[in-house]
């Protein structure tokens, strides 16, 4: 890999739904069977795709 290469990642777009029992996400283009949750707050949800976009660049780049 080129050491001042420039970076960008498209990355995959989550949908958001609170429910009864709290707050589910799913990838957007994904089955709503596969909503991941309940989470208490919105917070705890947004964290979970900073989580999860994390691991797809680190996957993506490579790197640790």
């Amino acid at each position: 890999m080129l050491a001042n290469a420039k970076r960008v990642y498209a990355l995959a777009t989550f949908t958001v739904e609170l429910r009864d029992k709290g707050w589910f996400y799913w990838p957007t283009y994904g089955e709503m069977d596969e909503a991941k949750g309940p989470y208490s707050s919105m917070a705890s949800v947004t964290l979970m795709i900073a989580r999860e976009l994390k691991r797809e660049v680190t996957k993506r780049d490579g790197c640790t």
